[in-house]
């Protein structure tokens, strides 16, 4: 790149968005790209770790446990309880061979969702593994086993009776025939009172509760759009993808991170330039037109500050945080307040346990089911019931998911909290504690088997939602002329978050920027926006 080389579009940030916005405008619309990112790898919210010895690696850099520690903030983690400690997990080459996520990703409907649409389109994949099967675990108290349950297809849930089993089959049903004007109507409507109209049967009520949570990372129904959750439940009604069948995804090696690494492939390929460990300082607007971007470089070509032009600017750092490179001045007062005040993180605590065997089988579940324990705490204090999930994901998809040793397994735990119970060391280890009590109290093996537990509690792992009642903030400012945004909360007509949010977040984006039609063309229609009621 020469020093007076100006591009059609700077693209802020290596996620999931950035680097699919950046592919598409570079194979489908020929522009010259530029990808900006300031941590010196690339994933965002999507970073993940392979084991390799006594060290870890992500995106090609090796780190040890100093390092490793470090590099959580990137993806909005921080480093939870170890069993052992971290560095004693290092030093005994605990993790080789495993592949482990920062934070929770929450991936779903696997090779048929938004994500794995875009990857095709864009001529590349990645295996994404379904789990195989329903587990159920019935909470029966602090320091005791719970009951198990494994969900036979087609018969009753043998935790409820017949009677709330009956009254959830009539629900989900209802849910899986929502239409995109249902879900646009109801985006401003909180899940919470949705579900208190309905008049739902208590074990109903709890039921769909933790599928919301587990669906949306967030833990209060309050606080969730009742459209986001509607939109999950469409597709599986049209798809005839479920928790029994199979509808929840992770990655296999190198987890998460090779979604944007298949995206960073194409923009390489087709003349873009991807640059790490370059901090954007400043969005660069004159007479109201966005015309490039302020950067210092860090072990690059552009070492110290410089200013890059371009066409074009598409900002994919999370709402609240924009205005770190954004001038507060150009936009409406009222807009900067809502972006930096009221939008909030739907986190996730996750714990990942690296295992000798597969012991689901032990208390009567299959290993490769996706499995709920709802009221793991009740009041306390917390915002809502704590629910908890776990999974095998090595044994995910037709059992060989590349995810672990083998041999050996990668168990996962994880729970929806608020960012404000994440970032409360005490909040977050009496999760933790009851967690691992629980296990050990069920699996009388649990500590012979058990080779560590990592938790890496993650504040804002869905990324920052709009309060109910706003919209999210579109992919095209009306404010300033060249200016775009993309990632799971931005886009008038989104629905829902994580990778498949950033995913239909980017199409939108490109579809502004270029005048195509894209979303028709890469996303089938249960996977696209909502209709914009307001127009």
């Amino acid at each position: 790149m020469t020093a007076q080389q100006k591009f059609d579009t700077i693209v802020i940030g290596a996620g999931v968005a950035g680097l699919a916005t950046a592919a598409m405008l570079a194979r489908d619309a020929g522009q010259r790209v530029l990808v900006l990112e300031r941590a010196p790898f690339i994933g965002g919210r999507t970073l993940s770790y392979v084991g390799r010895g006594n060290r870890v690696v992500a995106d090609g850099i090796e780190m040890d446990a100093k390092a490793f520690r470090k590099s959580l903030p990137y993806a909005h983690c921080y480093l939870g309880k170890c069993t052992p400690g971290i560095d004693e997990i290092f030093a005994r080459g605990l993790l080789d061979g495993r592949t482990f996520e920062a934070g929770g990703h929450g991936l779903f409907w696997g090779n048929r969702s938004r994500v794995d649409a875009l990857m095709r389109h864009l001529g590349v994949h990645w295996n994404l593994p379904l789990n195989r099967g329903l587990g159920f675990v019935a909470w029966e108290g602090e320091g005791q086993p719970g009951r198990a349950y494994q969900v036979e297809k087609g018969k009753p849930y043998p935790w409820m009776s017949e009677a709330g089993f009956a009254a959830t089959m009539e629900q989900l049903q209802a849910m899986g025939k929502s239409s995109f004007e249902d879900m646009a109507r109801l985006m401003r409507t909180p899940l919470q009172s949705w579900l208190e109209q309905r008049n739902l049967h208590p074990e109903a009520y709890d039921y769909i509760k933790v599928l919301a949570a587990s669906q949306t990372a967030q833990a209060e129904p309050a606080m969730t759009p009742t459209g986001d959750f509607l939109g999950y439940m469409a597709i599986a009604g049209q798809i005839r993808m479920n928790l029994v069948s199979g509808s929840v995804a992770t990655a296999d090696e190198p987890g998460c991170i090779a979604i944007p690494q298949q995206f960073e492939q194409v923009v390489l390929a087709h003349g873009g330039t991807v640059m790490r460990s370059t901090r954007a300082l400043e969005v660069i607007i004159e007479d109201g037109r966005a015309v490039g971007v302020r950067i210092r470089g860090e072990d690059n070509d552009y070492d110290g500050e410089r200013v890059i032009r371009a066409d074009r600017v598409v900002c994919t750092i999370p709402p609240k945080y924009v205005f770190r490179v954004l001038p507060r001045a150009a936009f409406p007062r009222e807009w900067v307040e809502l972006l930096e005040r009221r939008f909030w993180g739907a986190g996730l605590l996750t714990g990942w346990c690296g295992m000798k065997r597969s012991v689901l089988p032990d208390i009567g579940l299959a290993e490769g089911s996706f499995v709920y324990m709802p009221g793991v705490i009740r009041g306390e204090g917390y915002i809502g019931a704590v629910d908890m999930v776990m999974c095998d994901f090595t044994a995910w998809g037709d059992g060989t998911a590349r995810r672990g040793p083998p041999g050996k397994r990668e168990y996962l735990f994880s729970t929806a909290l608020t960012d404000e119970e994440m970032r409360n060391p005490d909040r977050v280890n009496r999760v933790i504690d009851l967690c691992e009590d629980w296990a050990r109290a069920t699996f009388p093996t649990w500590d012979d088997d058990c080779e560590f537990m990592l938790w890496t509690p993650s504040p804002e792992a869905y990324g920052l939602w709009r309060p109910v009642g706003e919209d999210r903030p579109d992919v095209v400012s009306p404010w300033v002329e060249g200016l775009y945004f993309a990632g799971d909360q931005y886009g008038r007509r989104m629905w829902g978050g994580g990778v498949d949010g950033a995913a239909l977040s980017a199409v939108m984006c490109v579809d502004a920027i270029t005048g195509a039609n894209l979303e028709e063309q890469i996303m089938p229609p249960f996977h696209r926006g909502i209709p914009d009621l307001a127009a």
